[in-house]
């Protein structure tokens, strides 16, 4: 645990660390009213940019958080789209 938060010294850590805490507070929204999935796509679409940013500067080992967090930038991006388009 001490290691863990003398890690977060490095902002590299620090970008993981507010990812993390936007992809968190983005699933605290009620997704089945409109209002709700729209802040928790918009939210989570935030997180998972920051998340891809994350991962481009870890370098090699961000391969895995670059392609996932960079499939959910077009998910988020595509259902946010829909909804706000629906009346």
């Amino acid at each position: 645990m001490i290691d863990y938060l003398m890690s977060l010294n490095n902002p590299v850590s620090m970008i993981g660390l507010v990812a993390s805490i936007i992809v968190l507070v983005s699933m605290c929204f009620n997704p089945s009213t409109k209002r709700g999935n729209i802040m928790m796509r918009s939210v989570n679409l935030i997180g998972s940019i920051v998340s891809v940013i994350y991962g481009v500067l870890l370098g090699p080992l961000g391969a895995g958080m670059i392609l996932l967090n960079g499939v959910l930038v077009f998910v988020n991006a595509y259902y946010l789209i829909v909804t706000l388009k629906h009346k």
